[in-house]
């Protein structure tokens, strides 16, 4: 039997609308890219496009994003203990709360990241980018920061015990009520920091002198 010519037209109309019915009805998190899908099938997704992608919650323990660009991402509540990002562009990202032990995250750059309430214990973070970063309460004791640049970072009440910050850009961030014992500032720059209430006891200060209780020599607010 002869199908009519305007029969079948109307046919793949039809049919077509419903296709674009059910992929417009289609929840957000449908349209995920092969960089995200990547990364949870195999755990490792170096150099990916992953802004922007929900990874709250997730278990990324041990995985490998060197060079990743998670700008926007929402890694809050993850798991990245020993993680890999060196390189790792984070900027505006959500870690709020992240499990971050021994992470990597040489050369990453954070800036303006939410890392409150984050564990950053024992993380290594030479020459990385936090200025404008929230460190809120977060656990940043024993972490590397050497050379690192925490301008403008907001990290009241924050642990940095026994951190390493030799060499840091300190400049005008927010360390009031924190605690930095035993910490490493050595050649360090204080400018507009505020230490107000924050616990130094044995902290190595710029000039590579112990703590004394006095850090507006270096320009910083007592």
């Amino acid at each position: 039997m002869m199908i009519k010519p305007w029969f079948r037209k109307l046919s793949a109309f039809v049919l077509t609308l419903l296709l674009s019915l059910t992929l417009f009805s289609l929840p957000a998190h449908a349209f995920l890219n092969l960089d995200y899908i990547h990364l949870l099938e195999t755990n490792e997704c170096n150099d990916c496009d992953l802004q922007g992608v929900d990874l709250s919650g997730k278990d990324l323990y041990g995985s490998a994003l060197i060079g990743a660009d998670l700008s926007g991402a929402d890694l809050s509540d993850a798991l990245l203990i020993e993680a890999k990002l060196e390189g790792a562009t984070l900027v505006g990202a959500k870690l709020s709360g992240a499990e971050l032990s021994a992470v990597t995250l040489s050369h990453a750059d954070l800036t303006g990241a939410d890392l409150s309430y984050a564990i950053l214990y024992n993380a290594l973070m030479d020459e990385a980018t936090l200025s404008g970063a929230i460190l809120t309460n977060a656990d940043v004791e024993s972490a590397i920061l050497s050379d690192a640049n925490l301008s403008d970072a907001i990290a009241p009440a924050a642990n940095f015990n026994r951190a390493i910050l030799s060499g840091a850009d300190l400049s005008g961030a927010d360390f009031s009520s924190a605690s930095m014992r035993e910490a490493r500032f050595s050649g360090a720059t204080f400018t507009g920091a505020n230490f107000a209430d924050a616990d130094l006891f044995r902290a190595r200060m710029p000039n590579d002198t112990i703590y004394n209780g006095d850090v507006t020599q270096f320009v910083a607010v007592q």
